[in-house]
């Protein structure tokens, strides 16, 4: 339900991406040259993302991976919507959004080793990405009827996602 309210909201222009296809290019091994990034729900716990840009054959390739950690049951059903509103920029440009693509795994504290899945980009490589590396963008999204009080997601108050720092689960 919450999906069909975030692509509603994209044809009115209200959030970017949200029903964006990708075509699927593959998988990467997670390792050195993926960064972190994500966000935390107010009732608790968020999403670990990991992602990477290069370049094959001119295209630039998006790979990426994502986890939770515990979190409130409030928020359990929530994850893949957050997924869909972000995206992936290196400096100003946008490499791709909705990231609903990437591969969804089993929290650890480490995740090297484990596959991501890559996307080629509508925007072609540029020298540029290399230096300034991917970084994750998420907006805050508000989803009604959390449960408590507006900090901790109940009572009614609206269940939000915030994007923030996240542990760095590539080592």
């Amino acid at each position: 339900m919450y999906r069909a309210l975030i692509c509603g909201a994209l044809v009115l222009g209200l959030v970017a991406g949200g029903c964006t296809q990708h075509a699927g290019v593959g998988t990467d091994t997670v390792g050195p040259g993926y960064v972190t990034g994500g966000g935390e729900w107010n009732s608790g716990g968020g999403i670990t993302v990991v992602v990477r840009a290069f370049e094959r054959g001119g295209v630039t390739v998006v790979c990426g991976a994502w986890t939770t950690d515990r979190q409130s049951v409030l928020s359990l059903n929530m994850n893949h919507d957050a997924m869909e509103t972000g995206s992936v920029y290196a400096g100003n440009t946008r490499l791709v959004m909705n990231l609903a693509f990437m591969a969804r795994l089993p929290y650890a504290d480490n995740i090297s080793g484990a596959q991501a899945n890559c996307v080629a980009s509508s925007v072609p490589w540029r020298a540029e990405f290399a230096e300034q590396g991917p970084r994750l963008r998420f907006p805050r999204l508000a989803f009604p009827g959390g449960g408590g009080d507006e900090d901790s997601g109940g009572g009614g108050s609206p269940l939000i996602f915030r994007e923030t720092a996240r542990p760095d689960i590539v080592r």
